[in-house]
Protein backbone atom coordinates (compact mmCIF):
# COMPACT_ATOMS: atom_id res chain seq x y z
CA UNK A 1 0.00 0.00 0.00
CA UNK A 2 2.84 2.37 0.87
CA UNK A 3 4.52 1.63 -2.46
CA UNK A 4 1.33 2.52 -4.36
CA UNK A 5 1.00 5.79 -2.47
CA UNK A 6 4.63 6.57 -3.26
CA UNK A 7 4.02 5.78 -6.93
CA UNK A 8 0.99 8.08 -7.00
CA UNK A 9 2.99 10.91 -5.40
CA UNK A 10 5.81 10.35 -7.88
CA UNK A 11 3.39 10.39 -10.84
CA UNK A 12 1.80 13.62 -9.60
CA UNK A 13 5.25 15.18 -9.23
CA UNK A 14 6.27 14.19 -12.76
CA UNK A 15 2.94 15.42 -14.14
CA UNK A 16 3.38 18.79 -12.43
CA UNK A 17 6.89 19.15 -13.88
CA UNK A 18 5.53 18.26 -17.31
CA UNK A 19 2.78 20.86 -16.95
CA UNK A 20 5.32 23.47 -15.89
CA UNK A 21 7.49 22.68 -18.93
CA UNK A 22 4.47 22.92 -21.25
CA UNK A 23 3.50 26.23 -19.64
CA UNK A 24 6.93 27.66 -20.37
CA UNK A 25 7.08 26.25 -23.90
CA UNK A 26 3.65 27.39 -25.03
CA UNK A 27 3.48 30.65 -23.04
CA UNK A 28 0.26 29.75 -21.22
CA UNK A 29 1.09 31.84 -18.16
CA UNK A 30 -0.23 29.30 -15.65
CA UNK A 31 2.73 29.76 -13.30
CA UNK A 32 3.96 33.36 -13.57
CA UNK A 33 7.13 34.37 -11.76
CA UNK A 34 7.36 37.41 -9.50
CA UNK A 35 9.11 39.30 -12.31
CA UNK A 36 6.31 38.43 -14.74
CA UNK A 37 3.72 39.60 -12.23
CA UNK A 38 5.55 42.89 -11.71
CA UNK A 39 6.03 43.44 -15.44
CA UNK A 40 2.41 42.58 -16.17
CA UNK A 41 1.30 45.21 -13.67
CA UNK A 42 3.62 47.78 -15.26
CA UNK A 43 2.44 46.96 -18.77
CA UNK A 44 -1.18 47.30 -17.66
CA UNK A 45 -0.36 50.77 -16.32
CA UNK A 46 0.55 51.81 -19.86
CA UNK A 47 -3.18 51.93 -20.59
CA UNK A 48 -3.89 54.41 -17.80
CA UNK A 49 -5.11 57.62 -19.46
CA UNK A 50 -4.26 59.68 -16.37
CA UNK A 51 -0.51 59.13 -16.77
CA UNK A 52 1.43 62.26 -17.65
CA UNK A 53 3.86 62.11 -20.55
CA UNK A 54 6.84 62.10 -18.18
CA UNK A 55 5.43 59.28 -16.05
CA UNK A 56 4.49 57.28 -19.14
CA UNK A 57 8.02 57.68 -20.54
CA UNK A 58 9.54 56.65 -17.20
CA UNK A 59 7.30 53.57 -17.18
CA UNK A 60 8.27 52.71 -20.77
CA UNK A 61 11.96 53.14 -19.91
CA UNK A 62 11.57 50.85 -16.90
CA UNK A 63 9.81 48.17 -18.95
CA UNK A 64 12.38 48.41 -21.75
CA UNK A 65 15.13 48.11 -19.14
CA UNK A 66 13.91 44.61 -18.28
CA UNK A 67 15.10 43.54 -21.75
CA UNK A 68 14.42 39.85 -22.44
CA UNK A 69 12.28 39.41 -19.33
CA UNK A 70 9.77 41.91 -20.73
CA UNK A 71 9.40 40.39 -24.20
CA UNK A 72 7.01 37.50 -23.34
CA UNK A 73 4.94 39.79 -21.11
CA UNK A 74 4.67 42.40 -23.86
CA UNK A 75 3.73 39.80 -26.47
CA UNK A 76 1.04 38.47 -24.15
CA UNK A 77 -0.26 42.02 -23.60
CA UNK A 78 -0.42 42.53 -27.36
CA UNK A 79 -2.19 39.19 -27.74
CA UNK A 80 -4.73 39.33 -24.91
CA UNK A 81 -4.50 42.74 -23.27
CA UNK A 82 -7.07 45.53 -23.42
CA UNK A 83 -7.08 47.68 -26.54
CA UNK A 84 -5.57 50.68 -24.76
CA UNK A 85 -2.52 48.59 -23.73
CA UNK A 86 -1.77 46.83 -27.05
CA UNK A 87 -0.23 49.78 -28.92
CA UNK A 88 2.00 50.98 -26.06
CA UNK A 89 3.09 47.36 -25.47
CA UNK A 90 3.97 47.04 -29.16
CA UNK A 91 5.96 50.27 -28.97
CA UNK A 92 7.88 48.97 -25.94
CA UNK A 93 8.58 45.72 -27.75
CA UNK A 94 9.82 47.63 -30.79
CA UNK A 95 12.17 49.67 -28.58
CA UNK A 96 13.53 46.51 -26.95
CA UNK A 97 14.10 44.80 -30.29
CA UNK A 98 15.97 47.82 -31.67
CA UNK A 99 17.96 48.62 -28.54
CA UNK A 100 19.05 45.14 -27.49
CA UNK A 101 18.75 42.93 -30.57
CA UNK A 102 19.27 45.31 -33.49
CA UNK A 103 16.08 44.06 -35.10
CA UNK A 104 13.31 46.20 -36.51
CA UNK A 105 10.14 44.22 -35.87
CA UNK A 106 7.75 46.92 -37.07
CA UNK A 107 6.94 44.76 -40.09
CA UNK A 108 5.55 42.09 -37.75
CA UNK A 109 2.96 44.56 -36.51
CA UNK A 110 0.87 43.32 -33.62
CA UNK A 111 0.37 39.78 -34.91
CA UNK A 112 1.00 37.59 -31.85
CA UNK A 113 1.87 34.53 -33.95
CA UNK A 114 4.60 36.42 -35.80
CA UNK A 115 5.89 37.96 -32.58
CA UNK A 116 6.02 34.55 -30.86
CA UNK A 117 7.83 33.12 -33.89
CA UNK A 118 10.36 35.98 -33.83
CA UNK A 119 11.01 35.51 -30.12
CA UNK A 120 11.25 31.72 -30.39
CA UNK A 121 13.68 32.06 -33.30
CA UNK A 122 15.83 34.48 -31.32
CA UNK A 123 15.90 32.16 -28.30
CA UNK A 124 16.80 29.20 -30.53
CA UNK A 125 19.67 31.24 -31.98
CA UNK A 126 20.95 31.97 -28.45
CA UNK A 127 20.66 28.32 -27.46
CA UNK A 128 22.57 27.24 -30.57
CA UNK A 129 25.34 29.76 -29.90
CA UNK A 130 25.57 28.62 -26.28
CA UNK A 131 25.73 24.97 -27.30
CA UNK A 132 28.51 25.72 -29.79
CA UNK A 133 30.57 27.39 -27.06
CA UNK A 134 30.53 24.24 -24.93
Amino acid sequence: MLARAGLVVFCLYVASLYLLALDQQFHWGLFPTQVEKQLTAQVQQLGDPSLTADKRQALVDEIVGWNSFAVPVLIKAIETGPANVRDPAAQCLQQISLKFYGADIASLGTDPAKLHAWWDQLQAKWAKAEAEQK
